[in-house]
């Protein structure tokens, strides 16, 4: 075992500089979900190079490599997202985005680079693997309804009899070299909430003679944050809204008042819960005031859920492979991520890195001055090819 622990870590080492230079490129041609087209054939490229098979049938912007091994066993997936945001980066460096306008701010670049590393290190160590291990460079993971869930719609995890996806993001928060690892549910739901409240505007000295669009927005608003509190949870819950308008002026109450936010939670029944108590609330405010409501809930993401068997395997790989002390327990976020679509399929495990160093990580993820250090490198490709050759 340490014998192949020490052959893992070489191959990671040799091929570094690679991986960093993987990263860099991708970083300067960023591209928005479902346009990533270029970043496809630059991955295939990469593969071509190290004669790693890759199917190209779930789309130009989907790349899926497949290392055979040597040995017979089950399949098991590796997964990459890999498109950037709608963000002009203010980072300066030598490899700066060169999109205007877009930027890998979600570290989803590095993502990229690291499966590509750990796909040259097991295509090394094929004589080692049993089964075939799939290489899932995945679109859109940054826009609904999320590159995995159409993936998995295509047939991918079924034409490959996949029985376990392990995925890997940056957290900036974290020190360079430090891999975090949790049970059960570790990330959010994440539904689109759109109210919308229209009717007779008019002046607004004359209420007889209008509705009022804007205090039925501002009750709906209020009376879902009152019934958000109220909601008795083991996890946390949240029902925000970011966006508001009602286009009137001093006297004059416009037709139409409508507002924007999300709505996330780890409970699948209270999703539900959640969204009929929405409607009665809008239906409520609307007839109170004399106007009409329309409520789109747009669902999202499903929670990531960390099978506890295959994540407690993991973590103690981890520890063999890193040390003790670079292990750490993940705490939950509201955040969301469409790898949750992989994890309600099969088991499934969704970790994080830690990129903080050298005076990166400071700035966070879907900004403008995001960035890793990339020493990062030294370590996650190898630790994603160790679990790999040691969890079937």
């Amino acid at each position: 075992m340490k014998n192949l622990k020490d052959k893992i870590q070489k191959l990671n080492e040799k091929y570094f500089s690679e991986i960093v230079e993987f990263r860099r490129h991708i970083h300067q041609y960023p591209e928005l979900s479902f346009k990533e087209f270029e970043t496809a054939k630059y991955i295939k490229s990469i593969l071509t190079k190290y004669n790693i098979e890759f199917d190209e049938s779930f789309g130009e912007n989907a790349v899926i490599g497949i290392i055979k091994g040597d040995l017979s066993g089950d399949n098991i997936a590796l997964r990459a997202d890999m498109d950037a945001l709608p963000i002009e980066e203010l980072v300066d460096s030598e490899f700066k985005s060169k999109v205007p306008g877009v930027m890998h701010a979600c570290g989803h670049d590095a993502h990229v680079a690291s499966l590509l590393g750990t796909a040259i290190i097991l295509q090394e160590l094929r004589n080692y693997i049993k089964g075939n291990i799939i290489l899932i460079f995945q679109p859109a993971e940054e826009r609904n309804p999320g590159g995995a869930k159409i993936l998995i719609d295509k047939g991918l995890l079924k034409k490959y009899n996949i029985i376990k996806v392990l995925g890997q993001h940056v957290l900036p928060e974290l020190e360079v070299g430090k891999f975090n690892f949790g049970s059960n549910y570790v990330m959010a739901t994440s539904d689109e909430i759109y109210i919308k409240f229209s009717g007779k505007g008019g002046h607004a000295a004359l209420p007889h003679k209008r509705s009022d669009t804007v205090l039925a927005l501002i009750h709906f608003i209020n009376e879902v944050n009152e019934f958000k509190i109220k909601l008795k949870s083991d996890m946390p819950i949240i029902i925000a809204f970011g966006k508001l308008s009602a286009q009137g002026s001093i006297n004059v109450v416009p037709e139409i008042s409508f507002a924007e936010g999300t709505m996330r939670t780890f409970d699948e029944k209270l999703r539900n819960e959640i969204k009929a108590k929405l409607q009665v609330i809008a239906d409520k405010y609307a007839d109170y005031y004399g106007c009409k409501a329309d409520l789109e809930i747009r669902h999202g993401y499903p929670a990531v859920y960390n099978a506890p068997k295959l994540n407690s395997q993991v973590m103690d790989l981890a520890k063999d492979f890193l040390g003790e002390e670079n292990v750490g327990e993940l705490e939950i976020r509201m955040t969301a991520e469409d790898f949750a679509f992989y994890s309600h399929e099969v088991p499934s495990v969704f970790y994080r890195a830690g990129v903080a160093g050298n005076g990166k990580g400071i700035a966070g993820q879907h900004t403008s001055y995001f960035d890793i250090d990339e020493n990062v490198f030294l370590k996650s490709s190898a630790l994603m090819a160790w679990f790999t050759l040691n969890i079937q």
